[in-house]
């Protein structure tokens, strides 16, 4: 598993806009709940409070699982970040469509990338940390291995360019190795997924008449075929 390990908290739940200090800046994260025009006004006080937000110091704007609109990330462009020349490295979701709409956008998206001094090298965002589950719709992205102390469930999507651990119940599509690369696993503690991906390699469609449906196991790439071992825990 690669390092640094990042560890993305599940926190703003009770409707407050947090402002957690990074080795990059300041990470601001949404709350899940709650409407957008309160959003909107808590943000104005936010950004006359906190002097800390201008400048060259870098931002990650961190909705979470909550769906934003596109009227709401336009408000935020033009009335927060230009406005303000706010210095924003990425936008993270785990909303599928609100993803979707980011990158039709044309900003950056994920975990931000450390940058490498001397020679040019592939960079990786290490390895993430998400402890909770992953509802239907959801998604997560990630230049690195993706460690879930949670579930997936059905119609959630987790795709790493390493490896991808899942602590529960896998039941949505998990896509290790996502860069091509071979080496990489998907380990899982309940599988009940119809389909997983390693690399290149797409699984045909599975079902409860595998004998380790259900149970914890670990998922390979061997001489090009996905192989799949029960784990004695």
């Amino acid at each position: 598993m690669s390092d640094p390990l990042e560890h993305r908290e599940a926190q703003a739940v009770s409707g407050e806009i947090l402002l957690k200090g990074a080795g990059y800046g300041i990470r601001m994260i949404f709350p899940e709940a709650g409407n957008e025009d309160k959003l909107l006004s808590d943000l104005e006080k936010l950004f006359g409070e906190a002097s800390l937000l201008s400048g060259n110091l870098g931002v990650v704007l961190d909705f979470q699982g909550r769906r934003v609109s596109r009227f709401f990330i336009q408000k935020l462009l033009s009335d927060f970040i230009w406005s303000r020349k706010i210095h924003v490295l990425s936008w993270i979701s785990l909303d599928g469509e609100t993803l979707d709409d980011l990158r039709s956008m044309g900003v950056a998206t994920g975990e931000p990338v450390p940058e490498r001094s001397g020679k040019k090298e592939k960079t990786s965002g290490g390895s993430l940390f998400l402890p909770r589950s992953l509802r239907s719709g959801q998604r997560v992205e990630h230049e690195g291995d993706v460690i879930v102390i949670g579930h997936v469930n059905d119609g959630a999507e987790v795709f790493a360019s390493g490896s991808i651990c899942v602590w529960g119940r896998l039941k949505g599509l998990a896509h290790a190795g996502l860069d091509g690369g071979e080496d990489h696993t998907v380990v899982a503690g309940l599988f009940e997924a119809k389909q997983v991906r390693v690399g290149g390699k797409v699984s045909s469609s599975l079902g409860s008449s595998m004998e380790w449906w259900g149970k914890p196991v670990i998922i390979t790439l061997e001489n090009n075929s996905l192989v799949v071992r029960e784990l004695k825990l």
